[in-house]
């Protein structure tokens, strides 16, 4: 299997069906590439499908879908690079950060419905809370989670500062994953708008620790874009569900949890994920959205999906879309097949909707650079059009060119 190894990274490939690749006598991926060259290339798709579940043995057919679109979309372009000279372009994959409260479910969710279901299976790579990292630190093993639960009014600023940085360090160690989608569990979103908001509010966190706080966390995000997802996933559950099922669990450091910071963290959560509920509009809803991706969006999830705005919310995530999952009712997935085929679709097409969207943003964007037009700076100072319009004193001092474009173009 050694010499085959890179094609176990081909989503789609597991054991069993490399070895049906190596019955057919594919020894790596390079093999593979050229038979695709020699036989499909320039031909439908659907006619390397065929082939792999006929000929090879690919049972499901997104099995073999998801090899081909692959090995497709690598032949694409290593020839588009034979033919410039250039250097391929890293694909960018998405990120998608799993929100929810206190035992909402989510490792339930990242478990038994993303990393457990055809959908999902050869499409996401999860990113687990680096809870391991917070109940081992050191050559001490000091457990801060446990710290934090024990003594909040000590150990919140320390926790949560611990938090972030271990989130900066998943991020890191997760950035060059093969999979189009990384599934995050939590975010440092979340941390800000929920759990700091929380213990400040608690006086657990003094004023002084708030400002210590505020002054590095917008610095920091902003050189570091990877900690930005492109979508949330909120798994949502009434704050009752949510102690009952960590009171099942009975997760050692969470014995001091009380339902009152429970209902706290609910309601942090909903005027931040879904404020229609709280009262507070800062959402765009779908009927708002540009009708091509208004379109785009499945049927399963078009009332459950919402764009995030509003003054309350962080400058860089502002338009960031959210789907909102019922997580309310308890159910035996090992059971109900049909309930967890079901969850995995939604997010299966809100991938699709959110990498739709991206791509429309980047069409866009590259046509606005193809047509825009240059501003002369003169000796004597200054910005004028190449019409020889002045720029209005007020943007030159402020940088707001964008804003001087708009009023000199009247727009």
């Amino acid at each position: 299997m050694e010499g085959n190894a890179d094609l176990l990274t081909i989503p789609g490939v597991g054991p069993k069906n490399l070895r049906k690749l190596e019955e057919k006598g594919f020894t790596g991926m390079a093999e593979l590439k050229q038979f695709y060259k020699d036989k499909f290339l320039g031909k439908s798709s659907e006619t390397m499908v065929e082939y792999l579940q006929s000929s090879v043995g690919i049972i499901h057919k997104n099995h073999a879908e998801s090899i081909t679109t692959f090995i497709q979309e690598s032949v694409d372009e290593e020839l588009k690079v034979l033919n410039s000279g250039a250097r391929p372009k890293p694909k960018k994959r998405l990120t998608f950060c799993v929100e929810g409260n206190i035992s909402v479910g989510k490792t339930t969710f990242l478990k038994r419905i993303v990393s457990d279901t055809i959908e999902l299976r050869d499409l996401v790579e999860v990113v687990p809370e680096p809870i391991d990292k917070w109940q081992d630190i050191g050559p001490d093993h000091f457990n801060i989670l446990d710290a934090f639960y024990a003594d909040p009014s000590r150990y919140a600023y320390t926790f949560q500062n611990y938090v972030f940085v271990t989130r900066v360090m998943q991020e890191r160690e997760s950035s060059d994953g093969l999979k189009p989608l990384r599934l995050m569990e939590r975010s440092v979103f979340s941390d800000r708008m929920v759990f700091v908001r929380a213990v400040h509010e608690a006086k657990w966190m003094n004023e002084m620790e708030i400002s210590i706080y505020d002054s590095w966390f917008d610095p920091v995000v902003s050189v570091l874009p990877g900690l930005i997802p492109d979508a949330f996933i909120y798994l949502r559950a009434s704050p009752d569900t949510c102690h009952k099922r960590m009171m099942h669990r009975k997760r050692e450091e969470e014995g001091g949890v009380s339902l009152d910071y429970l209902c706290d963290l609910h309601e942090k959560h909903e005027s931040w994920l879904f404020p229609f509920e709280s009262g507070n509009h800062g959402v765009l809803s779908v009927s708002k959205l540009p009708p091509n991706l208004d379109n785009s969006l499945h049927p399963d999830i078009r009332d459950r999906v919402f764009y995030l705005e509003g003054d309350h919310m962080h400058s860089s995530i502002q338009k960031v879309p959210a789907l909102i999952l019922d997580c309310e009712a308890n159910i035996d997935f090992n059971k109900d097949v049909e309930a967890k085929e079901n969850y995995a679709r939604q997010v299966a097409e809100f991938f699709k909707h959110v990498k739709q969207m991206k791509e429309v943003a980047s069409t866009k964007a590259d046509e606005g650079g193809a047509n825009q037009r240059n501003v002369l700076l003169p000796r004597e100072g200054g910005l004028i059009l190449p019409n020889g319009t002045r720029f209005p004193e007020f943007a030159v001092k402020s940088l707001d060119i964008t804003q001087a474009m708009s009023l000199l173009s009247g727009q």
